[in-house]
């Protein structure tokens, strides 16, 4: 699916391909300290990525290119079911989770192309591929950092509601969408 981010340049939305994995892994090891400080659901490293896409029944990655660059400029990694160190807490706030319904979301955008609508795009795209799946809930993989206000309200206009905070190198919302 190809969409025009708010810069006029062209995007392609896509799952990430094997060949895509070195691209991929570019994208990863040159994000912010910033961005990285707050994005971590695995490693950067291509070994890494290959491992986890090459399990399609557990993990799915999705990717944003540049058209004229043909680089990476944003990414969501969906984990079908949900994080099992985060199962008690999840459960604390009365969810019952279905690991056959619930996945698993942590989204990133490259620095410069942050606040284009990119972002928001490739999240559209990534929920409709997981409606298609029959998968029902989204959980935020980890959370999100409260001080991290435009992520937070990325979610929030996203349909994101707040299950609760904890406290973990810092406070953070527990947020869902529940998707169908």
């Amino acid at each position: 699916m190809i969409v025009q981010a708010k810069n006029g340049r062209q995007v392609l939305l896509k799952p990430v391909q094997s060949n895509e994995y070195d691209k991929l892994t570019y994208y990863l090891q040159h994000l912010q300290p910033e961005t990285t400080r707050r994005f971590g659901p695995h490693s950067f490293d291509r070994e890494t990525i290959g491992g986890l896409f090459k399990n399609t029944e557990t993990y799915m990655g999705y990717i944003a290119l540049d058209m004229d660059s043909d680089e990476v400029v944003a990414y969501s990694i969906v984990k079908k079911g949900f994080l099992e160190h985060d199962s008690l807490r999840l459960r604390s706030y009365g969810l019952t989770l279905d690991a056959k319904t619930d996945c698993t979301f942590a989204p990133s955008v490259a620095d410069a192309w942050q606040s284009l609508g990119v972002g928001n795009s490739l999240f559209q795209f990534v929920l409709s591929d997981l409606q298609t799946l029959g998968l029902k809930r989204i959980i935020l993989w980890g959370g999100v950092q409260c001080s991290n206000t435009r992520a937070v309200n990325y979610y929030i206009k996203n349909g994101f509601t707040t299950l609760g905070q904890f406290e973990y190198n810092g406070d953070n919302y527990d947020m869902v969408l529940n998707v169908g």
